[in-house]
């Protein structure tokens, strides 16, 4: 009796600890997603509802860099990596440019141009590739499961989470210690300001947001090694990554990371309860009234600009 007792005790923790790491699984995914929005919305305050399109062009460069390079497939997800950032990047540098600079300012007309981008983008990927998913493969090391006393932990997600965490690891570095980092931040805490000392603001809303871009397609790489990639992949991620991005401060990559990894968590840890759709729904609702008591967040970003 005592070692059934022993035994269903070790279950009852392997699978709370099983549900936390698929709540970190989940977490380091949203992060990704959404650590490229909430530097283009916060920083330059655009609505951009192309932004789970972009995720999905970055996918797609791993797909093509995997079939110039079938032998090894390794080299091709790392190559892929920087491919994706340098192509969405400059694919937001030509939303910037055409679209969005002469919106500034327009957050619903920004919002209703970027939903009608998405949808162009979607069909361009359809014509080029078809609308069938294509598959993009796991190299050995992040293929099958890791074993860690009576635990099973699938590989791939082991290296997503690490993944996100390098990247936003490099994201803050780059905000915090390069001269780019500082000018963005000026230019959010006050564009007045910042342009008064020199900086030019619109080159920096350029840059910037081909910066969020670009860390959008490395996140569509990352999210090639958990499903298949097709055009309608970065639907799946947009409306989470703006709870995301709402919940932790506009504008904040801490508040981002929190908020990440606290819903990926709450949604795992209410999913066996009242299953997946539902566990959305309460924490979509949850959201909804927490913003009534806190419209900026969990963290909010300081300076007059903001606060305006």
């Amino acid at each position: 009796k005592k070692s059934l007792e022993v035994s269903l005790k070790n279950i009852k923790y392997n699978n709370i600890i099983k549900t936390i790491f698929f709540g970190f699984s989940l977490g380091s995914v949203l992060l990704l997603a959404a650590i490229g929005l909430a530097i283009t919305f916060g920083v330059v305050g655009v609505i951009n509802m192309a932004h789970g399109e972009l995720i999905m062009l970055g996918a797609y460069c791993a797909y093509v860099v995997q079939q110039i390079i079938p032998y090894n497939i390794s080299a091709s997800i790392i190559i892929s990596i920087p491919v994706a950032f340098i192509f969405t990047g400059c694919v937001g540098i030509i939303i910037e440019r055409i679209i969005v600079k002469n919106l500034y300012g327009r957050p619903l007309e920004t919002l209703l141009a970027t939903f009608g981008l998405s949808l162009i983008l979607q069909q361009v990927v359809r014509s080029i590739f078809s609308p069938l998913n294509k598959t993009v493969y796991s190299p050995a090391w992040m293929s099958g499961i890791s074993r860690l006393g009576g635990l099973e932990f699938t590989n791939n997600r082991l290296v997503i989470i690490i993944f996100s965490l390098i990247i936003f690891s490099i994201v803050i570095y780059i905000l915090k210690k390069t001269t780019f980092g500082l000018q963005m931040r000026a230019v959010t805490q006050n564009r007045k300001m910042a342009s008064s000392m020199g900086i030019n603001t619109k080159k920096i809303d350029m840059f910037t947001f081909a910066f969020g871009s670009g860390v959008a397609g490395v996140a569509g790489v990352a999210l090639s090694q958990i499903t298949n990639v097709g055009p309608n992949l970065g639907q799946n991620y947009i409306i989470d990554s703006f709870m995301v991005v709402v919940f932790g401060g506009v504008g904040n990559l801490f508040g981002t990371f929190i908020g990440a990894f606290g819903l990926g968590l709450s949604n795992k840890l209410l999913e066996p309860y009242v299953g997946a759709i539902v566990s959305k729904i309460f924490i979509l609702l949850f959201i909804i009234i927490f913003i009534q008591f806190r419209p900026k967040g969990l963290f909010s970003l300081k300076g007059r600009i903001v606060d305006e």
